[in-house]
C-alpha cells in the first residue's frame, strides 16, 4: 500500500482500489491511503460481504463494485446455461454430478 501511495504522490495514479480484501485488510489499507473502491463478487449467491465488507465501507465511505451479480451467469439464464455449458467452462465447479447447482 506504501508504494501505491507513493504512486499517487508522484500523479502516477489517482485512485486505489482493493479486490476480493477481507474488512481488516481495508482498514489496514485505508489507514495508509484512502482506498477509493473496493472489488468483490456478490449476488444473490455470494452475500457473505454483508456481513463486514459492507459496512465497514460504508464507515470509511468507500464504494463497492460488485462483480458477478448475476451469480456468473446462472441467474440471468437459469437451467438453460448449465444445458450449454462448454467441457472446460470454469462455471462447472459450481455444478455437481447430478446437475445439480451447489455452492
Amino acid at each position: 500500500m506504501g508504494e501505491l501511495k507513493k504512486l499517487v504522490e508522484e500523479g502516477k495514479v489517482k485512485y486505489i482500489g482493493l479486490s476480493e480484501a477481507s474488512a481488516s485488510t481495508i482498514r489496514r489499507a485505508h489507514a495508509v491511503h484512502p482506498i477509493t473502491a473496493v472489488q468483490n463478487e456478490w449476488s444473490l449467491w455470494t452475500r457473505d460481504l454483508e456481513d463486514e465488507i459492507v459496512p465497514t465501507c460504508r464507515e470509511l465511505g468507500i464504494g463497492i463494485v460488485a462483480y458477478s451479480p448475476m451469480g456468473w451467469g446462472f441467474l440471468a439464464a437459469g437451467p438453460s446455461l448449465v444445458e450449454n455449458l462448454i467441457p472446460n467452462d470454469f462455471r462447472k465447479v459450481y455444478i455437481n454430478y447430478d446437475e445439480h447447482i451447489i455452492l
